[in-house]
């Protein structure tokens, strides 16, 4: 991966380098070539230096983009100019958004060409809320532009239908998969790993938009890829305890401490106060809930 790093962050190379390292590429840093004096602070110039590191750029079949100004967006453009794969880490740069901002217009917004038109949708909410159910409902209603998104779980499928919202592996199958980098996010909830492949939701959004259901874990590190996937997250409340008993008993959940378990798990159920997302209360009332979570979707997708 070659590593895009403005000027100005030079002195994050070593944590940059552990961040690619991390997601399995390895890391080509400019600032190891020579120092910001050998190049585009002495006499080679800021031209001839972004020139040569373009060379070197070449070379690479990822980019990352470390932080935001005009070098780095020039290497951003060049990269989606060569197809190449394109990861963002803003986590880097607390100027990002700002300097983006101010660059875009300059370099044809070349984050909106990355990210494309479609959406990815994110159910979130705690277990029994109804994410498989609704994610089933929503894809009747926009057959043409939606399309799902399966995660991968650890955990035993409840009955036949399971098999169309996830692909079930054994323990021993995903932390292999940890280990070998191929989830975007994975999370432990309730004994039980989730994870969602980065490779499948490309290869989804290439198509149509898509819908999953996600964990909170899960939506945070799906988050941090905002500037590269459009993201939406809704998460999902029940509006009174008696909707996630009705939920229990549809599921089949019939033991009291089981029950109780969920419910005050369902408490603990937070988003990371840092992720955008858009609140939907679940009334149990499933006309009313579907034509609010419609709505949402349709603005999404209009």
């Amino acid at each position: 991966m070659y590593c895009a790093i403005p000027t100005r962050l030079r002195h994050l190379r070593e944590p940059i380098r552990r961040a690619a390292q991390e997601l399995g590429y390895a890391p080509v840093i400019p600032f190891d070539i020579g120092e910001y004096e050998d190049f585009e602070g002495g006499s080679i110039g800021r031209d001839r230096t972004l020139k040569f590191m373009l060379h070197i750029m070449e070379f690479c079949d990822a980019t990352g983009i470390f932080g935001v100004s005009d070098g780095t967006m020039l290497e951003l453009s060049e990269s989606l100019r060569q197809q190449k794969d394109i990861r963002t880490f803003p986590g880097f740069d607390p100027e990002w958004e700002t300097q983006y901002e101010k660059l875009k217009s300059g370099y044809n917004s070349p984050l909106e060409k990355l990210r494309g038109k479609n959406f990815l949708i994110a159910l979130v909410g705690p277990s029994a809320i109804g994410k498989t159910f609704w994610s089933d409902k929503l894809l009747q209603v926009f057959k043409n532009k939606l399309i799902r998104i399966k995660n991968t779980t650890s955990r035993a499928p409840r009955n036949e239908q399971d098999n169309l919202s996830y692909n079930f592996v054994s323990r021993e199958e995903f932390e292999d998969g940890i280990k070998n980098q191929h989830f975007l996010e994975w999370d432990y909830y309730l004994g039980n790993y989730y994870g969602t492949s980065l490779a499948e939701i490309r290869s989804i959004l290439e198509k149509a938009s898509g819908i999953f259901a996600l964990t909170p874990k899960g939506a945070l590190a799906l988050y941090q890829m905002r500037f590269e996937i459009n993201v939406a997250v809704l998460l999902m409340t029940p509006e009174s305890p008696q909707i996630l008993q009705r939920n229990f008993e549809r599921r089949g959940i019939l033991d009291p401490i089981r029950q109780q378990e969920l419910f005050q798990a369902s408490k603990k159920f937070v988003l990371p106060e840092n992720v955008t997302h858009i609140l939907i209360p679940i009334s149990g009332e499933d006309a009313k809930d579907e034509q609010v979570l419609t709505a949402h979707i349709e603005s999404l997708l209009k």
